[in-house]
């Protein structure tokens, strides 16, 4: 579950989740285009590297996007600064948003705050739609990233138990 929307206003929208599963798990999911693949689009090509680039394509909507790594901090903090995000371009606009995911590892799950922040403040119904968006990008890697580590603790027990 989305834990919360702590802001959705002057073009920013900030959600958290909690994912039980390790930061560096998390981190991999959104930086690692085999990973990416699994959760957030279609077809990805990732350079996780600052300047590095982000490139996604989703079939149902047919639509691109590219993005460049701004700021990596392993397992901690992943920002991009989307130059295309594949619906500005339709209108004509340049995209000009920055997402970032703050990752932090607790005891039992890895809390991740993501912030999104469009340099054009969007009206309320569109800003409502997006944050309902997120909600599903963010159920979708919670629920990726827990299956994968729940995969990875099945296998090292079993590992365990052939020992």
């Amino acid at each position: 579950m989305v834990m919360k929307t702590t802001e959705m206003k002057n073009g920013l929208i900030e959600k958290k989740v909690l994912i039980q599963a390790s930061a560096s798990l998390v981190y991999r999911a959104l930086t690692e285009a085999k990973d990416l693949l699994q959760w957030f689009c279609d077809r990805a090509n990732s350079d996780p590297r600052v300047g590095g680039e982000l490139k996604a394509y989703w079939k149902t909507a047919a639509q691109e996007g590219r993005a460049v790594f701004t700021k990596l901090e392993p397992n901690s903090a992943v920002e991009l600064h989307w130059v295309d995000d594949g619906q500005s371009a339709n209108a004509g606009l340049q995209s000009n948003h920055t997402l970032t995911y703050r990752i932090q590892a607790g005891r039992d799950c890895t809390v991740v705050t993501m912030s999104d922040q469009d340099s054009r403040a969007p009206d309320e119904e569109t800003l409502a739609l997006l944050g309902e968006g997120w909600n599903s990008v963010l159920l979708e890697l919670k629920d990726y990233c827990e299956r994968k580590e729940r995969s990875a603790k099945r296998r090292h027990a079993v590992g365990s138990s052939l020992s």
